[in-house]
């Protein structure tokens, strides 16, 4: 094991300060997301209401498509430091900067002490690496248990003999990130690939060793998976994606896992291409100049880097599952080949300066787009809830048109201490956004309506809550449901007023004309 001198800690405690600064920036402020209000109103009950959640069979198939090792994380998370958006997002903080820190250890001992800090460095501005940080989901802790694993198998693998202790570490390892998140197994099954291509008995023998170790760890959930599998199968909502969807996730993982309006999208683009495109062909050109042990090196990240996305895209093609966020291992990589590029590829300083600069452009536009994003899904949910709250009568009813707006609402009322009567319709039956099944509605006490009427059933006056882009979803989609949902809403009510929130809008239906006490959904 390398000891860290005075020269290397100094560096690196500096960039670890400065990712903290880059994850504190905005970390209360943006709005909760569906998936982070779900996250929120999922916790804090105990694990009984998480089982019940996600395995609780549905028609064959479990009810929810998660492991729960980071949800029970959260569960002792938010014992200690509370529910705030701030408080809920910390914990994937400090996920995140200890990722960095492994990254750090990854590539001192696959390369030097200096592509080590270099790769801890990109890591740390890394825009895409900077939003899991600061999402209060499961993928900064994905992250942090792949990079742990990669590092247990460098340490097993470059040992003179078995090293029995790494290698179960790394099976540890792998088992965490699947009871984290399941989409791990395709960069699961790329490390673990490695052995075989090097040839080298001792490390497939060590690498079954870990195996064994992962499936006996993760042993208690292989009961419960097919039925998740079968729920994806059955139907998700990613569509099939197609070989362009590649140059997307590049940008993503070199700007941001947004939709970045142009022109900035295709700056970014563009300056993805150049350097990924530039360090591939960099790799290949240097190739016989390098040292056996450099050369394996950098094809193992490159291995690491691109086989986790081919894998996903080529699954996809049968079952879709393809998600820049289910590829953080793959980004991670990425910043390491960029940390050895700069440290190790012997370029000119004029030319490292000028990838550098735009590396932070890349990083400009992501972090710029990152901390000011208010539109969906990161919708002003607050300030909707606290116009309701300025204006509640008694009698008034909240009604969502769907699950996305309804629990990140639910959830800032909750956290007013004013809270307010909200109520969702149900997604579409069996279509691929139909997510939030029965069990985990009633895990959550948040149970949706059939339909409008129900939803609006004792209302003295609806204010209800829709994205400004839904209607022109439905039309396109040739579904009738929310035109159907309105035409009650105008034969009921009398529209009073409409107030846009960037892309939510926000309607009050006051002087209520057919009875309160009719609440049965039409045939």
């Amino acid at each position: 094991m390398k000891r860290m001198n005075r020269r290397t800690l100094l560096p690196l405690i500096t960039i670890l300060v400065l990712a903290v600064a880059l994850r504190l920036i905005q970390l209360g402020e943006r709005a909760f997301w569906y998936d982070e209000a779900f996250t929120a109103l999922f916790t804090g009950r105990g694990i009984e209401p998480l089982l019940q959640g996600t395995i609780t069979p549905v028609n064959g198939t479990a009810a929810d498509i998660h492991p729960l090792l980071y949800y029970a994380s959260v569960e002792g998370w938010r014992v200690l430091f509370g529910s705030s958006v701030f408080a809920l997002r910390l914990w994937s903080v400090l996920l995140g900067i200890a990722t960095i820190g492994v990254m750090f250890l990854i590539g001192r001992d696959l390369f030097d002490t200096r592509t080590g800090l270099l790769t801890a460095l990109i890591t740390a501005i890394a825009p895409f690496h900077v939003q899991y940080s600061q999402e209060a989901r499961m993928y900064a802790l994905m992250g942090l248990c792949l990079a742990f694993t990669t590092w247990a198998f460098i340490r097993a693998f470059r040992s003179d003999n078995i090293a029995w202790g790494w290698w179960a570490a790394l099976g540890i390892g792998a088992a965490l990130a699947m009871y984290t998140q399941q989409l791990s197994a395709f960069y699961l099954a790329a490390l673990g690939l490695i052995p075989l291509i090097a040839r080298r008995r001792s490390a497939m023998i060590g690498m079954g060793f870990g195996a064994f170790v992962a499936l006996t760890v993760y042993a208690p959930w292989l009961l419960i998976l097919p039925g998740q599998l079968s729920r994806v199968a059955v139907g998700y909502w990613i569509d099939v994606p197609p070989a362009a969807r590649v140059l997307l996730t590049l940008r993503s993982f070199v700007v941001v896992n947004l939709d970045v309006p142009p022109p900035a999208a295709l700056i970014g683009l563009g300056i993805a291409l150049v350097l990924v495109i530039f360090l591939f062909v960099h790799i290949v050109m240097r190739r016989r100049r390098q040292s056996v042990h450099e050369r394996g090196a950098i094809l193992w990240v490159v291995w690491l880097f691109a086989a986790p996305i081919a894998g996903m895209w080529l699954v996809s093609q049968v079952r879709p599952v393809y998600l820049d966020r289910g590829l953080i291992g793959s980004a991670l990589m990425l910043y390491l080949a960029f940390g050895w590029l700069f440290a190790r590829g012997g370029l000119p300083a004029p030319l490292r300066i000028g990838l550098a600069g735009l590396g932070l452009i890349a990083a400009g536009i992501g972090l710029n787009a990152h901390y000011g994003w208010n539109t969906f899904p990161n919708a002003p949910y607050p300030q909707l809830v606290g116009y309701v709250q300025s204006q509640v009568q008694p009698g008034d009813v909240v009604i969502h048109q769907d699950k996305t707006s309804a629990l990140p609402s639910i959830y800032y009322a909750g956290q007013t201490g004013q809270p307010l009567e909200q109520r969702y319709l149900r997604d579409e039956p069996n279509a691929p956004d139909d997510t939030l099944l029965l069990p985990t509605q009633q895990a959550l006490g948040l149970l949706a309506d059939a339909c409008i009427q129900a939803a609006g059933r004792g209302a003295a006056r609806v204010w209800w809550v829709m994205f400004t882009f839904a209607p022109g979803q439905f039309a396109a989609a040739g579904i009738d449901t929310l035109e159907n949902d309105l035409v009650w809403l105008n034969n009921a009510f009398a529209e009073s007023e409409t107030v846009t929130l960037n892309d939510l809008s926000l309607t009050l239906y006051a002087n209520r004309t057919i009875p309160a006490d009719q609440g049965d959904c039409a045939p």
